[in-house]
């Protein structure tokens, strides 16, 4: 069990030299006290750390809510506010109090409890987006807080999904569903690109449609949509069906990220097509698709730090054989599908578009993902970037 008499071997003089900081608990921390134990229930890294405290420590920990300096926590916690007692109040000098906090915020920020934050809540994005970002900013921050990234701000990495440009290729089952939750995410410019019209048989997967829609081309119900969702958002709908990589090449142009969703004529043309679009600038998420059991999470391909999509094909065509062999039965044109199951894929590409663009690690970067929706299993391939690669290698 610890102890805060033991702070000074932690630096925390040095940690609080600001009385003008703000310091508040982690967002995922929860905080419980039982007589003179003081336990942290830290559930971003499901860690407890436990301490012995007297009342004035439980008092300043009481008072780390981001919304009071140090000096104004030194000075209320000495006077005994927070349980009103008088022994705390006699006990301390100005001095000591001063202290004591010192030490108290030392032991926490040493042991990851303190958030990195040096601004107010998340000004800096104004009251509006403030308030509707404003679970997800607690997220990020706790990302940030848990030193996932260099960004030591929750609202920085927002504002790289504000100034962030992504490309969702296809809007059906998976790309609505990965666009939508760009969208909700805030993702500043979306550009959506699909060819088809709406169908009936669309309504029980396809996210961003209503019977409404029937009929209507797929992306301009689905730019109505994504705008109504959230106004912060520019989405840009663009009618075309992909034919080679020429036809990507004003879609991709300063994308941040690009997520392959499309699978006519076949996926792996469309792959094909994407991978040559893309490199070796823009980040693209590859080979995406799900039916029946299977959900296809694909590959991230982060050029000069990834294997791109020749490394994958070369790790994957020969597989079973296939290559030599000519189909006797193809792929059916309509395959079984779910809503449940295609929106669990589409979200999963969605988190690794979002990560791609604040910087945070990518998931699927050097290997091929799937899902079985069945046991809800992730199954993975290593995808090794070759040395000889003639498009990735030195």
């Amino acid at each position: 069990m610890r102890h805060f008499s033991l702070i000074h071997a932690l630096g925390g003089k040095l940690l609080t030299d600001d009385l003008e900081w703000r310091p508040r608990l982690r967002e995922s921390v929860i905080v419980q006290t039982d007589g003179s134990t003081l336990l942290f229930l830290c559930t971003a890294d499901r860690t407890v750390k436990r301490f012995t405290a007297d009342d004035f420590v439980v008092q300043v920990v009481t008072l780390l809510d981001g919304s009071r300096t140090v000096a104004e926590i030194e000075r209320l916690a000495r006077g005994g506010v927070a349980n009103g007692t008088e022994r705390v109040r006699e006990a301390l000098g100005e001095a000591d109090g001063r202290e004591l906090v010192r030490e108290v915020l030392g032991v926490l920020a040493a042991e990851n409890i303190l958030s990195k934050a040096q601004e107010p809540a998340f000004a800096g994005l104004g009251a509006g987006r403030a308030d509707f970002y404003d679970r997800q900013l607690r997220l990020l921050q706790d990302f940030c807080d848990e030193g996932l990234t260099p960004e030591r701000s929750g609202v920085g990495l927002q504002r790289r999904l504000d100034a962030a440009t992504a490309v969702v290729l296809g809007i059906g089952g998976l790309g609505g569903w990965v666009a939508l939750s760009l969208a909700g995410a805030g993702v500043g410019r979306i550009r959506i690109c699909d060819f088809d019209r709406v169908e009936a048989s669309n309504l029980t997967r396809q996210v961003l449609f209503g019977v409404g829609d029937v009929g209507a081309p797929k992306v301009d119900a689905a730019a109505t949509r994504l705008r109504s969702h959230n106004s912060y958002v520019e989405v840009t709908a663009v009618n075309r069906r992909i034919t080679g990589p020429d036809d990507l090449a004003d879609l991709v142009d300063g994308a941040d990220v690009v997520i392959n969703a499309a699978d006519q004529p076949t996926a792996n043309d469309v792959a094909d097509w994407v991978a040559a679009a893309c490199w070796p600038r823009v980040p693209h998420i590859m080979g995406t698709g799900y039916a029946y059991h299977i959900g296809v999470l694909g590959t991230s391909i982060i050029p000069g730090r990834t294997a791109c999509w020749a490394c994958v094909r070369a790790e994957t065509f020969a597989d079973h054989g296939r290559h030599r062999m000519e189909s006797l039965v193809g792929k059916r044109e309509k395959a079984g599908a779910m809503g449940a199951l295609c929106g669990l894929v589409g979200n999963v590409l969605a988190w690794e578009a979002i990560r791609i663009i604040t910087g945070l690690p990518p998931a699927l970067g050097d290997r091929w993902s799937e899902i079985d929706f069945w046991p809800l299993e992730i199954q993975s391939r290593a995808i090794p970037k070759r040395p000889d690669c003639p498009v990735c290698g030195p």
